[in-house]
């Protein structure tokens, strides 16, 4: 599903590149949150229809697109460092130890770092950029098991950006907020596994061969 060049505005909707077929924009939440979310979208994850992270950030007034990766920096060079640098930024990161529980439940992140990568792109650009190093980190519960998923996961708590930053939004203002996050991922599964299937789909009622 990686994309090469620009999508066809005929094929695929401008806004989520999901297919015209089972493009989300309808149905999508406007989560209203405390905590701002700072996506540091690969640049490789920019044109791929499958990417989570613009899905996250179409449905998250409080969050912002920040581009990365391509070089021996973390972020290029029309972002300013001062967005991480700022007090109460967190990194939404599995390994390694974690800021302890009672910290962030008395004093909650204003904002959370999410790397919208691969894992292999995110460690990488963790390992170069001691700036994300330096950020107190974010771990996650585990997650389902049985969920259905738009890419397989190497890891076992391995998740795409959109779930994570619902999982995060869960632990910090609680599952009733994130819950439109959750849905909005199972929907987009649900919808692409209509067309590729050939599924029913139970909020579109969609199959492949009537597309």
């Amino acid at each position: 599903m990686r994309a090469s060049r620009p999508r066809d505005s005929g094929t695929h909707c401008p806004r989520c590149l999901l297919r015209r077929d089972i493009c989300i924009c309808n149905v999508l939440p406007d989560v209203r949150t405390k905590t701002e979310f700072l996506i540091l979208r690969h640049i490789w994850e920019a044109g791929r229809p499958g990417n989570t992270g613009r899905l996250a950030a179409l449905a998250l007034p409080n969050s912002r697109i920040l581009p990365c990766g391509g070089g021996n920096r973390l972020l290029s060079s029309a972002f300013d460092d001062a967005a991480l640098q700022a007090p109460g930024t967190w990194l939404l990161w599995p390994d390694g130890p974690a800021g302890p529980r009672k910290i962030w439940e008395q004093t909650p992140p204003r904002r959370v770092a999410v790397l919208d990568a691969t894992w292999h792109q995110a460690r990488r650009l963790y390992r170069q950029t001691p700036l994300l190093q330096s950020l107190p980190r974010l771990a996650l519960p585990a997650p389902r098991q049985n969920r259905e998923r738009l890419r397989d996961q190497r890891r076992p708590d391995g998740l795409s950006t959109l779930e994570a930053i619902a999982a995060a939004v869960a632990l910090l203002e609680g599952s009733e907020t994130a819950r439109p996050l959750e849905e909005l991922y199972d929907e987009v599964v649900r919808r692409r596994n209509a067309l590729r299937w050939g599924r029913n789909s139970p909020a579109t009622g969609l199959r492949s061969d009537s597309l």
